[in-house]
Formats: C-alpha cells, structure tokens, sequence
C-alpha cells in the first residue's frame, strides 16, 4: 500500500507540542496496521499555523516545495494523506493548485476536516484573547489562516465549487477517493467557556458536522434577462412591494439544482460516537477511549482501491457505522446537573448565502427573510429552526445560517426528521445601497415547496446558495442627449 503523510490542523503545532501531542498513538496503530514504513517523515506536516501572516496559499505551496525537494518518490508512486481539521484546506487546496491529474494522493480521509469553516475562527478578539491560552497554548492566533477559516470565506467557497466544475471533478478526473469523519462531542471543560462554538449541538467543539460533510449542496441563482431592461419605475415598485412586506413574484430569477449532492457521488461520511476535536481521551486524531471507533473506518478508507463499486461500499460502510453511532447514543444517560447528551446528536444543517452583484461584488447591505405563509401548526418552520447566524467580517454578502433539522424523541427513543414535513417557505432576499440614492437592487424571491426544502437542505449537510443580485442604476447617473443643432 501507498504511504500515508499526516497532516495536522489549525493550531495543532502549538509552543512545544511534540509528535505524540499532535498524534498520540495514530503514527503507530496505522504501523501496526500497514507496516513500519506506512507512515511518512512527519516533520513534513509540521505546517506552521499560528503565525499571523502565514495564509493558506503560503501552506500549500510550502507543501508543493517540500514534496518537490524531498519527497520526489511520493509524487511518482502515489501517497495516502490523513488531516485534522484545517489540513483539508491546505490539502485541497493543494490539489488545486499544484496537483496532476490524476493525483498522486490515492485516498484522502478527513479527520474533523473544516471543509466549511469553524465557529471558533471568528469569536471576538477579546474573547480569543481571554480563553487562547486554554484553547490555543501560548502562542499567536495565525489571523490569515483564521479569516480563510470563517464562516462563508469566498476563497475556502471558490476553492471548494472548483471541484464542480467540468474537468476538475476531485473522484473522476484527479482520482482522488475523500472518506470524512467527524465527532459530535465536546469536552467537559469547555462547558462553562462563554463561547457557544465550542458547545455547539452536532459540532465536536470546533468543527460542525455539516461543516466537515463534503456532501454539500450548490445552488446558483441568476437572473433573468428581463431583469436587466427593467425601467428605474418598474423596479422601484418591486422595492416597495419589499419595504411594504408583500409578496414577489421570482419570475426576475431563476435557480440551479444541478450542482444537488443527490447529482454527484456520496463521499463516506459518519459521525463518530463519543468524540470530540481534541483531547487525550476522546479526540478524534489522538484520543485513547475512541479508538474502536475511529480506527476501523481509517483502515477500511486506506485499503479501498480507485474503483466505484469498491468506493460505494465504503460509502454503505460509514452508513453502518454512523446508524451504529446514534443507536449508542439513545442509551446515553444524562441528569439535571448535565447537558442534554441526546441533543448534541441531533442533526444540524448549515445554510450560506453568497450575494454578488452582476459584476462579481459582494453586497454590503443586505436582508434575508425566510416567510413561511401559509402552515399547519403541526408543521415545522424553517425559520424557526435557525440556532445562529454569522454574517462574514471579511468578505461582505456572506451569511451562514445554522439550523437544527433534528428533534429526540426520549419517549420512543429515535431521532425526529424537522425537515420531513417542513411547511413551503419563501426566502426574501434584499439589497441596499446605502451610499447613493441611484443606485438599487432588485430583490429575489426564492419560493420553495416542503418537498424541494428536504433536497436542498439536509441534516449533517452544508447549503451554498450563490445569489447574482442585479443592481441597476437610474437614468441620473449617465444621461446622453442629442446636443441642439443651431
């Protein structure tokens, strides 16, 4: 079998962190596993993430450079990689941008991997000040590797959707088989921290599991070509319509559903029993007390071949696994001294607009309703589900929803599907310009039936919707008139 480069995560190297802080025993029990010469020089993978301008581009290609000089054999034979955390975008990313096609990495199985970004990369700087030491050792907080790290970055979105693009599908043209896994756990003594990113229900105190579930949906929304020969009148009274709240017709706008995950291949995905980001005891890299349960799906994604069939095996096998993980977690006991130990399983969705202008501009000012009309009171809400919500500092027109779609049953003892009977629901989407009175947008109204809600949104899974917000400006701000003749 092809060796296996480990590549830790986001903080991971610490002030004095050794090997064995970083892996615990995971260098050895896959030496165990595949023999003594499975591992690779870990030296290669003590990336540096804590300095404060080092970004992610710096990371991949000083991992191109390394491979280059020193590590010719692996780009020739083919290698398997293992990450934590964020050493799936440094991965990924390397993919992008240097990688053949086919690539030498063979299989690439995601640790806890923050595919789409992580709460705790954008706590407030006082907050991240006060707790670091806790969370983070004494050391920098790597701000460039944090802000590609936020919820709704566009680089982590660009680099992800590149993958869907024709000739870079990551399974059919560069060949490579991603297996994810995440827990849905966090560690006692985080309880009390005043940070709900790192008590989050289906999170594993750092990494949702939505967020590391490479199954996500990519919706985009364009408009129309009438909705460019809109006179200044025509839209102004769309607007108001909006400021009034009364209802739009979307008939400016339109919306793919090709790029669904129901459309691509599954990527194994399970939720681990009983662990969490880190920790000695139950981290999903190096904890002791999980190891039954993270092991086997390491082995089983290491040992499969480049075929479909045997791809979709292991899909079907992480599916056992993670049926196996929420049987286990109804027997869980709690009491009134402890937090809900069913809750934390419950499934969450994650749920990110993206709003440019036709000219690729993030939209500064914006609002997102989501207007349920007419329901049963029976009936779920979509609006009612969302637990938080994150506008991104960095890049404007960026918000990430987090919803809960799951609901535990203690009296039949079973998981209750939100989304199975959700009520239709209309999302309102508004722009303003808050500097010029001359310029508007048109708003988009994105209607959708019970039945479609459950395609595009699902438990454990990550929503994009790209929206093109037409902005117009009025007649004041260019004017030609036909210059008088004497």
């Amino acid at each position: 079998m092809e060796p296996i480069l480990l590549i830790h995560g986001y903080s991971s190297e610490g002030k004095d962190n050794t090997v064995k802080d970083i892996y615990g025993s995971l260098p050895d029990d896959l030496r165990h596993m595949f023999g003594d010469e499975a591992v690779v020089e870990l030296n290669l993978s003590r990336w540096i993430s804590l300095n404060d301008g080092i970004s992610l581009d710096d990371v991949s290609f000083a991992m191109e450079r390394a491979l280059r000089a020193n590590y010719q054999h692996l780009l020739g034979a083919g290698f398997n990689v293992i990450i934590h955390s964020t050493g799936a975008l440094v991965v990924r990313n390397w993919i992008r941008l240097y990688s053949q096609k086919p690539s030498p990495i063979k299989n690439l199985v995601h640790l806890a991997g923050a595919n789409f970004g992580s709460g705790l990369a954008h706590i407030g700087r006082g907050q991240l000040a006060r707790w670091g030491r806790l969370i983070f050792g004494d050391t920098g907080r790597g701000l460039k590797i944090l802000n590609e790290l936020e919820f709704g970055s566009w680089k982590s979105l660009d680099m992800h959707l590149e993958f869907l693009s024709p000739g870079n599908d990551i399974y059919a043209d560069y060949k490579v088989q991603e297996f994810c896994m995440n827990g849905s756990q966090t560690l006692s003594y985080l309880r009390p921290i005043p940070i709900r990113y790192v008590k989050e229900d289906s999170a594993d105190n750092t990494v949702r599991t939505s967020a590391c579930n490479l199954n996500f949906n990519y919706i985009p929304v364009t408009p129309t070509d009438s909705a460019f020969g809109l006179t200044i009148d025509e839209l102004k009274a769309i607007v108001e319509k909006r400021l009034n709240n009364e209802s739009i017709k979307d008939i400016y706008y339109q919306y793919d559903l090709a790029h669904l995950s129901e459309n691509r291949r599954d990527v194994p995905f399970a939720v681990v029993y009983e662990t969490a980001h880190f920790g000695g005891d139950i981290g999903i890299v190096a904890g002791s007390d999980n190891r039954e349960s993270v092991l086997p799906l390491i082995e089983v994604a290491l040992r499969t071949p480049y075929d479909a069939d045997a791809y979709q095996q292991v899909v079907e096998d992480f599916d056992v696994a993670n049926s196996e993980t929420f049987n286990r977690a109804k027997e869980l006991d709690s009491s009134i001294f402890e937090w809900n130990k069913q809750s934390q399983y419950e499934g969450h969705a994650q749920l990110i607009f993206r709003l440019k202008d036709q000219f690729g501009n993030g939209v500064e000012n914006f609002d997102i309703t989501f207007k349920t009309a007419k329901f049963d009171k029976k009936q779920p809400r979509l609006e009612k589900m969302i637990e938080d919500q994150h506008g991104n500092r960095r890049d404007d027109g960026t918000i990430t929803f987090y919803l809960r779609t799951q609901a535990y049953d203690k009296r039949y003892k079973k998981w209750r599907d939100l989304l199975g009977k959700v009520a239709d629901v209309d999302i309102e989407v508004t722009g303003y310009e808050s500097a010029s009175g001359d310029i508007a947008y048109l708003p988009v109204n994105i209607h959708l039936p019970s039945h479609l809600v459950q395609r595009v949104i699902q438990s454990f899974r990550t929503t994009i919707v790209d929206v093109e917000l037409v902005r117009l400006p009025s007649e004041n701000v260019f004017n030609i008139k036909r210059a008088e003749t004497g």
